[in-house]
């Protein structure tokens, strides 16, 4: 009897065994299926976050309207605006923001950084990434010309009161995926710059008499929008 018992024993024995490995195989499938799901929305939200050029206007239709357009210096430089923008708006530089914005824009940040001084508070943002940018569309009417792109950035962004952090994480970076206008308005030229004849009737943008191009384009762009579409 006891003989029989200790086998009934090494029996059950070797049914935990099987248990378990089996429990041990279904723990790794769950925790490999669990990684993989991770890593995919991961990578899609690293997707959502690049900029797709398949819908980004060509040079060709931007040189209709500006024949001298050079898109990568446009980028940089708009670039360049949004960091400086963004530094007198953490600063309250209202002379500064006044100058690189439009009416309309400048009062919305006015106020809003109004609201920022009654709360003793201020938006601090630093260290900006540049991730990528497009043109989505341009236009003149007017005599002004509208070009819209999307661009992401990656700074920090935290708001201070009274030098603690109330909102936002100092050491973490945030990327954000903006839809951003830029104007600039047009000159009206009656004399060609380059060789002074007359450019009376003139809608090609080139001098009938030197062949310059002559985009009377000033060379002040200011921000008219700026609207975050997407934060990670």
């Amino acid at each position: 009897d006891w003989s029989s018992s200790s086998d009934w024993d090494s029996s059950g024995g070797s049914i935990d065994f099987i248990g378990d490995l089996i429990f041990l195989i279904l723990f790794v499938i769950i925790a490999i299926v669990v990684s993989s799901n991770k890593h995919k929305k991961s990578s899609n939200l690293i997707n959502n976050f690049s900029i797709d050029h398949s819908d980004e206007i060509s040079d060709e239709e931007i040189k209709k309207i500006i024949p001298d357009f050079n898109r990568e210096k446009f980028l940089k430089e708009r670039f360049n605006d949004y960091v400086m923008i963004q530094n007198a708006w953490m600063n309250f530089d209202y002379d500064t923001l006044r100058s690189v914005l439009t009416d309309e824009l400048y009062n919305q940040y006015a106020m809003q950084l109004d609201t920022l001084k009654v709360k003793n508070q201020k938006n601090v943002m630093s260290d900006f990434e540049y991730r990528g940018a497009k043109i989505t569309e341009v236009n003149c009417e007017n005599n002004r010309i509208t070009i819209k792109m999307e661009m992401t950035v990656s700074f920090y962004d935290y708001i201070e009161q009274n030098g603690n952090v109330v909102r936002g994480n100092p050491n973490v970076k945030v990327t954000q995926y903006y839809e951003i206008s830029f104007v600039c308005s047009m000159n009206q030229l009656d004399n060609c710059p380059n060789c002074g004849a007359k450019l009376e009737g003139n809608a090609s943008n080139k001098c009938e008499y030197c062949g310059s191009i002559v985009s009377g384009l000033s060379n002040k762009w200011v921000m008219s929008k700026k609207e975050s579409k997407r934060q990670r």
